[in-house]
C-alpha cells in the first residue's frame, strides 16, 4: 500500500495539505494530517470522498473537465485556486498544485494545497487602501506632485494637471522644475538651483512659501505649496511630493485688506475715547455685582428702619398742617428717606438683587437694534457678522439685562481678538433633548433659544475654560478686569431658566452659546396704567409684620385710611385670626419672618378660608419666597418698603377692587378667585409619577380624578365635566396628544397641559396648549395650569 511507504510518511507530517486520490474512482488514497485537522474530518470519512465533496464550487463535471490536461499529457501540473468546505460548513481560500504521478504498478493524482485566506485578505485590505488613497489624491482640492531622487516628475493628480495645464504623460520622467517652474514672469530663466521647492529633497527638511508657475500656456499663476521629503521604511529619503494651490484671490485680498485698514486707522482713534468711557462704566457694573453680595440682608433691616420713619413722617404730616416751618423740616425728612430707599435700590439694582421683568422677546430684532452701539464700542477693527434664523421663536427674558449680557460678552471677544477680528453674532432656534439634559444636570429638556457669540480670538485651554464662570476669574492682567462679567451673564442666563455652553480651542477662537427658554407669547406692547387717585375705604385689613414699630406705623396709616385693621406679629398669630371666622378683605403681610409658617403658607391658607381674600406682600428684599429664578412669581403683589401713605393707599385699593371684580364675575368663568374650583384630570401611565402628580395637584388645592391610559381617561371625561386635562403622551394604549385633541373637539374650553420628558415638536399642537417637561416641580406645575388661563390664583412660592 502507498500508505505505508516513507514517501507516504513526509506527505503526512508535511507543514502543508497534502491529497492522494485515485485516478479511476477519484476516491482519497491518502490525506495528510495538516488536511485533516484543517478539515475536520477522519481518515475513514475522507477514503469515502472525492476531490468535489470538499470544493463546493466544482462539481464532478466541471473537475474532470479540469483534470483533463492532466490525463491527456498536455500538461504536467495544474495550478488553480479555489475554496475548501470543512465538515462545520465553513470554508476557506485554497491555492492548489494538482500533479498526475505515474509509475510502472500504479497512478495516482497528487495535490499539493496552500491555504490563502489569509493571503487572500491582506489583498483584499490593501486594494481597499488603495482605492481610499487614490480617492484623496483624486478628490482634493490640492494639487499633489510627486518626484523622485532626481527631481524627476513620478506622479500628478487631476488638480495638478488642470492647474499646469500639461498632462502627467507630458511630464513624467521630466524634471518637474523644467516643465512648471522655469522662468521668473520678467522673462528670466529661474534656475534649479534658486528653487526652495527643489531644496526639500538635498535639505531633507520641509519647505513651504509662495511661488509663481508657468501655465503651458505660458502664463504665469501664484501658487501658495508646501514641498516634504519623502522617506521609504528605513528612513532614507527618496523624493519629494508637492502640495500647491492658486492663491490669486489670496493676494488680491491682503491688498483689499491692507488698503481697507489704512482708512480705518483714523476712524479708530476717533473712536478708542468713546469705547474707553464704556470700558468704564462696564467695569463699574461688574464691581457692583460683588457688592450685591453684601447688600441683601443689609437692605432688609434698613428698608424697616425708612418704613418707620416715613410712615410715621406721613402720619406727623397732620398735626403740623399750616406751620410753614415744621412742614418745610417734613419735607426735609421726607427728601433724606427718598435719597435713603433710592440708595438701597440702587444697590440691589446695580448688584442684580433685583427681581428680573422677564417679557416675550425676539432676540433677533433686540441684536438689529444693539447693532450700532456694538460697532462704536467695539470699534471698526472688529468685523461684526449678526446671523438669524427664519421664523425665530421668542425667549422670555429681561430686555435690559439681556441687551448688558450682550454687551458683556461683546467686549470679552473683542479682547480676546486683541481688538482686531470677527465677531459672529447667531441668532436660532434649539431643542436640547433628554438626552443632553441627562449629560447636563442642570438642563431641563425642552425648546430654547440660542444665542451664540463666536470670535477669532486666541481661544483657551481646557484648565483655563473650567474656571471663566467663576467670580473674580479673569485671565486679562491685574488691573484690566474684574473677573464679573461672564459670572454676571452665566447668573442673568440661570437666573431666567436658560443654559450656557462655551466651547474654546487655543489659537481658534471662542464660541459661547446662551440658551433661554422659549415662549410662546408674543412680544408685549407696554400700556401705561393710569395714577390711581389716593382713597381709602371700609374693608378689614390683617396687617402681619414682625417689627413692631413698621406694623404699628402701617396698622396706623391704614386706619387713617378708614380700613378697619386687625393685626398680628408673625405668621402663626395671624393663621389663627384668619381661621377664627372673622370676615377679612386684605391679607398685608411681611415677607420675611421669623416662625414655623411662612407668609406663603400663610397667604395660600388664607386663600383657602377665605376664597375671594387679597393678598398683599411687602418687603424691603424678597429673597426666595416670593421671587424664583430672580423674577417676581405670576400673579403676586408686592409693595417694597419704604412707602408712604399715597403708594400704600393706592396698592391697597388696587388689589381691593381686582379682587372684588373677580368675586362678581359669572359663574361660568372657571376658577375665578380660588384654585379649589377647577377639575384636573390627570393622565400618566407610569404610576409612581401618577401617585406624585396627583398629590402635587391635591396639595394645590384642586379637585383632581386619575387615568393610567386613554381608554379609562375617556370614560372619566364622559361622566364628569373637567376644566384641565394634564396628560403624558405616550400611553399604553395610545396617543395623549390624539386623547387631547379628541377631548377639545367635545370641549373646547379645555384647558391642556402636556407633561413629558421626549422632546416633542409642539409647533403642530393648538397654541393655546401647554408644555410641561419632565421632571417639574409642583411650581412649574402650578405655573403651566396658571398659563391655561383657567386658574387665576397667585402664583405663591412653594417648596
Amino acid at each position: 500500500m502507498l500508505a505505508g511507504t516513507w514517501w507516504a510518511r513526509i506527505v503526512e507530517d508535511g507543514m502543508g495539505e497534502s491529497y492522494v486520490f485515485d485516478t479511476e474512482s477519484f476516491q482519497f488514497k491518502l490525506v495528510n494530517r495538516q488536511a485533516r485537522e484543517n478539515l475536520g474530518y477522519g481518515t475513514t470519512e475522507l477514503t469515502a470522498m472525492t476531490p468535489w465533496d470538499i470544493k463546493p464550487e466544482i462539481a464532478k463535471p466541471l473537475f474532470l473537465d479540469l483534470i483533463a490536461p492532466l490525463v491527456s499529457g498536455a500538461e504536467s501540473i495544474l495550478t488553480f485556486e479555489t475554496v475548501h468546505q470543512r465538515k462545520d460548513g465553513s470554508c476557506y481560500d485554497v491555492s492548489v498544485r494538482l500533479q498526475l504521478l505515474r509509475s510502472d504498478a500504479d497512478a495516482v493524482f497528487f495535490a499539493a494545497i496552500e491555504d490563502i485566506t489569509a493571503r487572500r485578505l491582506a489583498e483584499t485590505r490593501l486594494r481597499e487602501t488603495t482605492d481610499r488613497l487614490d480617492a484623496i489624491v483624486n478628490n482634493t482640492r490640492m494639487a499633489l506632485f510627486m518626484m523622485d531622487d532626481s527631481q524627476r516628475c513620478i506622479f500628478m493628480n487631476a488638480v495638478a494637471e488642470a492647474m499646469t495645464g500639461f498632462t502627467f504623460a507630458e511630464a513624467r520622467g521630466r524634471v518637474l522644475h523644467d516643465v512648471i517652474h522655469h522662468t521668473h514672469p520678467d522673462g528670466r530663466p529661474f534656475p534649479l538651483a534658486d528653487c526652495a521647492i527643489d531644496r526639500a529633497f538635498p535639505e531633507n527638511n520641509q519647505q513651504s512659501g509662495e511661488e509663481v508657475f508657468v501655465h503651458k500656456d505660458g502664463s504665469f499663476y501664484p501658487v501658495g505649496f508646501t514641498a516634504s521629503p519623502m522617506r521609504d521604511a528605513t528612513g532614507k529619503t527618496i523624493g519629494t511630493v508637492i502640495e500647491a494651490r492658486l492663491i490669486a484671490d489670496e493676494i488680491q485680498a491682503r491688498e483689499t485688506m491692507r488698503t481697507y485698514n489704512s482708512t480705518l486707522q483714523r476712524e479708530i482713534e476717533v473712536a478708542v475715547a468713546q469705547r474707553k468711557q464704556t470700558e468704564v462704566q462696564l467695569v463699574q457694573a461688574q464691581k457692583m455685582e460683588a457688592i450685591g453680595n453684601l447688600t441683601g440682608g443689609i437692605a432688609h433691616d434698613f428698608n424697616n428702619i425708612l418704613q418707620v420713619i416715613r410712615g410715621n413722617l406721613d402720619l406727623l404730616s397732620r398735626n403740623v398742617a399750616g406751620v410753614e416751618a415744621a412742614e418745610r423740616r417734613l419735607e426735609y425728612a421726607r427728601a433724606g428717606v427718598e435719597r435713603g430707599s433710592k440708595l438701597t435700590s440702587q444697590l440691589l439694582a446695580f448688584g442684580r438683587r433685583q427681581p428680573l421683568e422677564p417679557a416675550p422677546l425676539h432676540l433677533g430684532r433686540l441684536l438689529q437694534g444693539l447693532d450700532d452701539m456694538l460697532r462704536r464700542t467695539l470699534g471698526d477693527a472688529v468685523e461684526i457678522e449678526t446671523v438669524s434664523s427664519d421664523d425665530l421663536w421668542n425667549c422670555n427674558v429681561d430686555r435690559a439685562q439681556m441687551e448688558n449680557a450682550i454687551l458683556n460678552l461683546a467686549i470679552n471677544a473683542r479682547d480676546a481678538m486683541a481688538n482686531r477680528g470677527k465677531l459672529t453674532l447667531e441668532v436660532g432656534n434649539a431643542v436640547l433633548d433628554d438626552q443632553y439634559a441627562t449629560d447636563h444636570a442642570e438642563v431641563t429638556a425642552g425648546q430654547y433659544v440660542m444665542l451664540a457669540v463666536t470670535d477669532t480670538g486666541c481661544g483657551m485651554a481646557p484648565e483655563t475654560l473650567a474656571k471663566v464662570f467663576e467670580p473674580f476669574f479673569s485671565t486679562k492682567p491685574e488691573g484690566e478686569g474684574t473677573g464679573l462679567g461672564l459670572s454676571m451673564v452665566y447668573g442673568f442666563v440661570k437666573q431666567s431658566g436658560g443654559h450656557v455652553k462655551m466651547y474654546s480651542e487655543v489659537g481658534e477662537g471662542t464660541t459661547i452659546r446662551l440658551y433661554l427658554p422659549r415662549t410662546r407669547r408674543a412680544e408685549d406692547t407696554e400700556t401705561p396704567q393710569p395714577v390711581r387717585d389716593v382713597q381709602g375705604g371700609s374693608e378689614t385689613i390683617l396687617v402681619v409684620e414682625d417689627d413692631d414699630a413698621v406694623r404699628a406705623t402701617a396698622v396706623e396709616m391704614l386706619t387713617d385710611l378708614g380700613y378697619r385693621v386687625l393685626k398680628a406679629a408673625n405668621a402663626d398669630s395671624a393663621l389663627a385670626t384668619v381661621e377664627s371666622g372673622v370676615p377679612i378683605d386684605l391679607l398685608f403681610t411681611d415677607v420675611v419672618m421669623p416662625g414655623n409658617l411662612r407668609s406663603t403658607d400663610l397667604a395660600r391658607r388664607a386663600i383657602a378660608a377665605h376664597p375671594h381674600i387679597g393678598v398683599l406682600f411687602s418687603s424691603g428684599y424678597t429673597q426666595n419666597a416670593i421671587v424664583h429664578a430672580g423674577k417676581l412669581d405670576e400673579g403676586v403683589e408686592l409693595l417694597s418698603k419704604p412707602y408712604g401713605r399715597d403708594s400704600l393707599a393706592r396698592k391697597v385699593r388696587q388689589v381691593l377692587d381686582d379682587r372684588q371684580a373677580q368675586a362678581a364675575a359669572p359663574e361660568t368663568t372657571p376658577s375665578i378667585g380660588t384654585a379649589r374650583t377647577l377639575r384636573v384630570l390627570a393622565v400618566e401611565d407610569e404610576a409612581m409619577i401618577r401617585i406624585v402628580l396627583v398629590d402635587m395637584l391635591t396639595e394645590l388645592g384642586y379637585e383632581v380624578a386619575e387615568a393610567g391610559g386613554v381608554a379609562q381617561a375617556r370614560t372619566l371625561l364622559e361622566t364628569t365635566d373637567f376644566d384641565v386635562l394634564v396628560t403624558d403622551i405616550t400611553l399604553p394604549d395610545g396617543s395623549g396628544i390624539d386623547l387631547a385633541l379628541e377631548a377639545t373637539s367635545q370641549k373646547p374650553s379645555l384647558g391642556v397641559v402636556v407633561a413629558s420628558g421626549l422632546a416633542a415638536d409642539a409647533t403642530t399642537w393648538p397654541a393655546a396648549w401647554i408644555v410641561l417637561a419632565k421632571p417639574y416641580n409642583e411650581a412649574a406645575l402650578k405655573s403651566a395650569i396658571v398659563q391655561t388661563g383657567l386658574d387665576r390664583s397667585p402664583l405663591l412660592a412653594l417648596p
